[in-house]
């Protein structure tokens, strides 16, 4: 069967998840407040994707609640007031959604399935030893499809779990979560009904010798972390209790292809709290083509130490027309244009976007450590930052992604 057979009849998607955050119980990033605020005159682009029964709340001691069922009043009088001492601020959680990508005819030139690894020197990096063994990479996104043969060696095990006792049994709140979990459904049921998460996977980790796709770093864990429903939206409380689990769970770096959220603070304090527990946090720029500086879109445009922000080059070495740039919040570009990688049901497809340009950094970070544990993850980002195949790109380094320099 040939390559567009196989090949999903979809338009290539690529995350750009527009979440327009109507902030209900704080103000925008940057602010801190210990009281409820009344809600703001909101945007009308924000109304239909606020969640008026569900709060986000950040606790002083770091960790993160979702309390969902309430009405305003009710939350303020039966979870904030009761608790405002220890509560660093509380805001209405948000839906998510993921929006289909037209492709552009940049992005649709008849190019090699592994254009991309060879552009930035993968087969350099194998020769050298790095694989990514022993790293765990966890991929906060639309779940991973955990039987696809060429992933299904690659998901990162909870072994301190027994599968399927119905017990918690390393009391992390989590039953049976042996593959990772589904934080949209509550559930230890690992899948991926959109497909985006386990593309994203199979450009960090697919194993080569099982199919066509070939992942950076073939030895590292991937540690599937759903937060979004069937249709492709999911809750940005969800996301950050997602991403929480991954820190807890030991993955050295979370990969989060998507974006768009104007402001959060506890997403943004979240992604800050990493920094702190050693974690490289990969994010994609967006697609909207648009220079943050200007049009900012999060958690691409937040500044956390250890984050790194991806744009997406094509095969002739340019900027991709739909990828956003920044030379202050994006930090270097990779390849992101017709990307070949894993598609559930033990498929392949090649899709477009930022979304498909991170998880090749991610994958790099992940190199970095295998060969070199004891780097932090404020080194790794360093290496990256300061190896790049000099270019023209509008970033903080101008430059694309070029692994074996950086080992």
């Amino acid at each position: 069967m040939s390559q567009q057979e196989q090949t999903p009849k979809i338009i290539e998607p690529v995350i750009a998840i527009v979440i327009a955050l109507a902030l209900a119980l704080t103000g925008c990033v940057g602010e801190e407040t210990t009281e409820i605020a009344s809600f703001p005159e909101t945007k009308s682009e924000c109304l239909a994707t606020a969640l008026p029964n569900s709060y986000v709340v950040h606790w002083k001691d770091g960790s993160v609640s979702v309390a969902r069922g309430y009405t305003r009043d009710d939350f303020e009088k039966e979870i904030f007031e009761p608790n405002k001492n220890d509560i660093a601020l509380a805001e209405q959680d948000q839906r998510v959604q993921i929006q289909p990508y037209a492709l552009t005819p940049q992005a649709t030139e008849n190019v090699s399935n592994t254009w991309g690894l060879a552009a930035i020197g993968a087969e350099q990096a194998w020769a050298a030893g790095a694989h990514g063994e022993g790293v765990t990479v966890a991929v906060v996104d639309s779940g991973v499809d955990i039987t696809h043969p060429q992933l299904k060696g690659r998901i990162a095990i909870n072994e301190k779990e027994i599968p399927g006792n119905g017990i918690d049994d390393d009391d992390n709140g989590y039953i049976d979560d042996v593959n990772g979990w589904d934080f949209d459904r509550d559930t230890n049921e690992v899948g991926d009904s959109a497909g985006h998460g386990t593309h994203v996977a199979g450009i960090i980790a697919a194993e080569h010798d099982k199919g066509e796709a070939k992942g950076l770093a073939p030895k590292a864990k991937i540690l599937p972390l759903d937060f979004m429903n069937s249709e492709g939206s999911g809750a940005i409380g969800d996301a950050i209790l997602a991403l929480q689990y991954a820190a807890d769970r030991g993955a050295r770096v979370i990969n989060a292809s998507w974006g768009g959220a104007p402001c959060s603070q506890t997403l943004a304090r979240t992604i800050s709290d990493l920094a702190a527990k050693n974690i490289v946090f990969v994010a994609a720029a967006g697609n909207s083509g648009v220079n943050l500086d200007e049009v900012p879109e999060y958690p691409a445009a937040f500044t956390g130490p250890t984050q790194i922000t991806v744009g997406a080059s094509t095969a002739r070495g340019y900027t991709a027309a739909f990828s956003n740039f920044s030379y202050h919040y994006v930090h270097l570009f990779a390849p992101g244009a017709q990307i070949f990688s894993t598609w559930p049901g033990g498929r392949t497809a090649s899709l477009s976007g930022t979304s498909m340009a991170a998880p090749f950094v991610s994958a790099a970070a992940a190199l970095l450590i295998g060969k070199n544990p004891s780097l932090t993850a404020q080194q790794v980002r360093t290496a990256l930052f300061k190896h790049v195949d000099p270019g023209n790109f509008a970033a903080a380094t101008q430059g694309r992604l070029n692994v074996p320099n950086a080992l």
